[in-house]
């Protein structure tokens, strides 16, 4: 069983891992490290709009199953570069990636 995660679970990921750019067979992306040891590749992927992808190889983008709270075409995402990572929100008509999480 999977679920997206919550804007909680991303905000867990932003204060309390440790995000370092690095690659994974090739992809460019962020190995995030818990507190625990544990550790996930996020690829920065960029998102899509359309047909166009952007900022593919720069950028992460990974939805959370939350809507924003007084907009509710909006959702929380969890966003990550080189050297910084947030937690933000935007259009869900934007292609942000999904990394699901074990219930």
């Amino acid at each position: 069983g999977a679920r997206l995660p919550t804007r909680g679970d991303i905000l867990e990921l932003h204060l309390k891992c440790d995000f370092e750019y690095g690659t994974y067979n090739g992809v460019a992306g962020n190995y995030v490290t818990g507190p625990n040891g544990n550790s996930i590749f996020l690829p920065a992927a960029g998102f899509r709009t359309g047909t166009a992808t952007n900022w593919c190889e720069e950028h992460g983008f990974y939805w959370s199953s939350q809507p924003y709270t007084t907009d509710l075409i909006d959702a929380y995402y969890l966003f990550f570069n080189r050297s910084s990572q947030n937690v933000d929100w935007s259009g869900r008509n934007n292609g942000h990636s999904v990394r699901p999480v074990s219930k």
